[in-house]
């Protein structure tokens, strides 16, 4: 396995591939179940060195992780009526790492050029079988240094207001741990969203609220 390089030349772990793609949001496979990132972590696809080079890399954040069956027609079943553990279901039961896959969900929120990241929607979405890197901690300090992403995220939808406001504040919170003065980070996020928001009190307080490490 070949690791990306990402601008600051450290190397991204790989933690999927491409399945679903469009202009706001992608789709990714994990290689192994229960191995996504967590939820609102910024990660990478696509980029110099793979397929049709020239495109730029784009760069989504996690709104959605979810473990299904591999064949539509075949449904879950319980397994585990005499296990004592859950582990023990998939030692008895090794076939369920090719019965079942785990797939998560991203919004576009950038894309890389020339060595600067730009907060809009790139010229054209990831290619299917893209490889999905995690961001090195530059790379999130970096894209998140300007709150432009903020609008595309916030923006972006799919499911509840509160799964997306969730989204939105996991994102953040992650996002600060890698910025010099992490406080400083979440207040500065929070004055943003408060504009953003400026319309929707209650909201903009529970979002707030979840800014909290």
């Amino acid at each position: 396995m070949t690791d990306n390089q990402p601008m600051d030349g450290s190397a991204a772990q790989r933690v999927g591939e491409v399945v679903e793609s469009a202009s706001h949001r992608f789709q990714a496979q994990c290689y192994q179940l229960y191995q996504a990132p967590p939820l609102g972590s910024l990660v990478s696809v696509g980029g110099q060195g793979e397929v049709g080079g020239g495109s730029p890399r784009v760069y989504g954040v996690l709104t959605g992780v979810d473990t299904q069956g591999l064949e539509p027609g075949r449904p879950v079943i319980a397994r585990g009526a005499e296990a004592q553990r859950e582990e023990d279901i998939y030692r008895e039961n090794p076939q369920l790492e090719h019965l079942l896959c785990t797939r998560f969900e991203a919004s576009v929120v950038g894309y890389e050029s020339d060595g600067f990241f730009i907060h809009h929607l790139p010229p054209e979405p990831p290619r299917i079988h893209a490889f999905v890197h995690s961001c090195t901690p530059r790379q999130v300090m970096e894209f998140t240094r300007t709150p432009g992403f903020l609008d595309l995220l916030m923006a972006s939808g799919g499911g509840s207001q509160a799964v997306s406001d969730e989204v939105v504040a996991s994102c953040l919170r992650l996002a600060s741990v890698h910025h010099p003065d992490p406080r400083s980070f979440l207040v500065g996020s929070g004055k943003v969203l408060a504009l953003l928001l400026a319309s929707e009190p209650p909201r903009v307080n529970a979002m707030l609220r979840r800014l909290s490490p």
